[in-house]
């Protein structure tokens, strides 16, 4: 048999091949390959988000470290978490060699399922609503003590979310909702704070202080919720807060507009909800951001639970001014309760109501809705003809809903109530429904 000769050149290929095999066997027999180079060598990241490293054919363990903790951290599988803004290199080690990765924390924006878009912001979480600061039981928190104000802020790193509330309701314990990554809202007592994310992934918290007792003394003794702290269950989680983009739309009203006796008869906290209420619903139609002002048993004239109209959207409270904000569309929701002022002196301080509004928010749409039981119909068209330049009636005496009680709407009679209240305001803003409806 005739043998087969090699050049010099095939024979140095060939000997190559062989040390590169020799080279991928280990003493054990198993097949290793040598250590490439790091997965990532920049990364930029939002705050509480994750990005996990790694080196490539690495067969044993790295160690892992970060130049700054406080804004990005490394644990032991590579696993980086952005805390806050800044810069950290993420250093690995890996027999003997140095590998690094310089990391850039940024803020930005996140657009979650519900429309609702988010920006990062410094503080540990964003609000919208009536807040104020409130010194109680020896600390000064962020405190209210209106149904629906909400806070938003981020969770990375862990599967659990602690909220802890600190509270001056005196009747009742007061319900918080929340709604992770724009989904279906959940209620729950805020004596129970604990929040279910489902995983350690990056999720959007919005929560909000979902319904107080109609009996809360709020505006004498500023009874309400505040919150005194948010805290990932597990160490290596991160809080980041963010704020919604949105626009505002502010809802002006009485038990109604508080959600009182969506949930069922009870008028207690499990009774009510802001979240199941026709403002909610409204502004989820539009993705608009509410701003609710509802205290049952109020009006034009009437104080109810807190104080009529003119003072309510002057003050939180009897000692407290409220804060000026920005609201693109208002809807006042008043009249039920004024069952003793008519005729043009009922005119009259409906007018005020509309003229002040205009004063603090000048570029917004206004809209009177006639009370679903149709009180005092003629006399707001009336009011509002005085100020049609700025105010629009929404009428409301074909929409048909179901109620509790005859008077509340229970949660299918809101839904519709918020469903045909946007329809209304999206005909008037030339924009589109959610659902394009």
């Amino acid at each position: 048999m005739r043998k087969m000769r090699l050049g010099k050149g095939k024979k140095a290929v060939l000997a190559v091949c062989f040390l590169l095999f020799f080279a991928m066997i280990a003493y054990d027999g198993t097949t290793v390959r040598a250590a490439g180079g790091l997965s990532e060598k920049t990364l930029t990241m939002t705050p509480a988000t994750q990005k996990k490293l790694s080196i490539s054919g690495a067969a044993s363990k790295i160690k892992w470290s970060s130049s700054n903790k406080n804004v990005a951290t490394v644990d032991a599988a590579g696993m980086v978490t952005a805390r806050k803004k800044g810069n950290a290199k993420i250093k690995a080690v890996y027999k003997g060699k140095k590998y690094t990765c310089k990391t850039k924390v940024v803020y930005g924006t996140y657009t979650t399922s519900d429309g609702i878009t988010y920006k990062d912001i410094k503080e540990s979480f964003g609000a919208s609503g009536r807040w104020f600061q409130k010194s109680l039981n020896g600390g000064t928190y962020a405190f209210t003590g209106t149904d629906g104000s909400a806070i938003y802020f981020k969770v990375a790193g862990s599967k659990y979310v602690d909220v802890s509330f600190v509270s001056n309701a005196a009747v009742a314990t007061p319900y918080f909702s929340y709604s992770i990554d724009g989904g279906n809202v959940k209620r729950q007592k805020i004596s129970k704070g604990r929040i279910s994310l489902g995983n350690t992934k990056t999720h959007y918290v919005r929560l909000v202080i979902d319904s107080m007792s109609e009996s809360e003394n709020r505006w004498g003794a500023e009874a309400g919720v505040g919150i005194s702290g948010i805290k990932a269950a597990d160490a290596n989680g991160v809080i980041a807060g963010v704020l919604p983009q949105n626009a505002t739309i502010a809802f002006y009203g009485d038990s109604i507009t508080q959600g009182v006796r969506a949930m069922s008869m009870a008028l207690a906290p499990s009774g009510t909800s802001a979240t199941h209420s026709y403002a909610w619903y409204c502004a989820q139609q539009l993705d608009l951001i509410p701003y609710f002002a509802g205290f049952g048993g109020s009006g034009i004239v009437q104080p109810g639970s807190f104080n009529n109209c003119i003072n309510t959207i002057e003050r939180f409270s009897a000692v407290r001014k409220a804060d000026n904000f920005a609201a693109d569309v208002i809807v006042v929701e008043h009249g039920t309760n004024d069952v003793y002022t008519y005729g043009d002196a009922y005119v009259s301080e409906y007018k005020k109501v509309l003229q002040l509004l205009h004063k603090k928010h000048p570029d917004a749409y206004i809209m009177a809705m006639i009370p679903f039981t149709q009180i005092h119909a003629d006399e707001i068209r009336k009011a509002a003809a005085q100020c049609k330049s700025f105010c629009t009636v929404i009428e409301t005496a074909s929409w048909q809903l179901s109620y509790t009680d005859g008077l509340h709407p229970n949660k299918a009679g809101a839904a519709k109530a918020g469903k045909n209240l946007a329809k209304k305001i999206a005909s008037i803003r030339k924009v589109s429904l959610v659902d394009g409806d």
